[in-house]
């Protein structure tokens, strides 16, 4: 089993000078682990989440996932591994 195999959302925050933070959240939205990504939102670093997730066995749910926290983060449901 994956550490990752109870992750429901994909957050990122951004931190400013084209730096992201991408952390996988459980269902309690406890932090399971966080990666960097460098670049403007559209076109970079959004493909790169895709990527990131499908090598964990992630992938983002519905076709239009990402939605403004209420912290102004970035936050996306996703499917666990199968």
């Amino acid at each position: 089993m994956s550490r990752f195999s109870t992750a429901r959302w994909a957050v990122v925050e951004e931190l400013g000078d084209g730096r992201w933070r991408l952390a996988l959240r459980d269902e309690a939205d406890d932090e399971l682990g966080a990666f960097g990504v460098e670049g403007p939102w559209d076109p970079d670093v959004e493909p790169h989440v895709a990527f990131v997730l499908v090598q964990l066995g992630l992938t983002l749910r519905g076709s239009r996932p990402w939605r403004e926290d209420e912290l102004g983060d970035l936050r996306a449901p996703v499917l666990p591994p199968a």
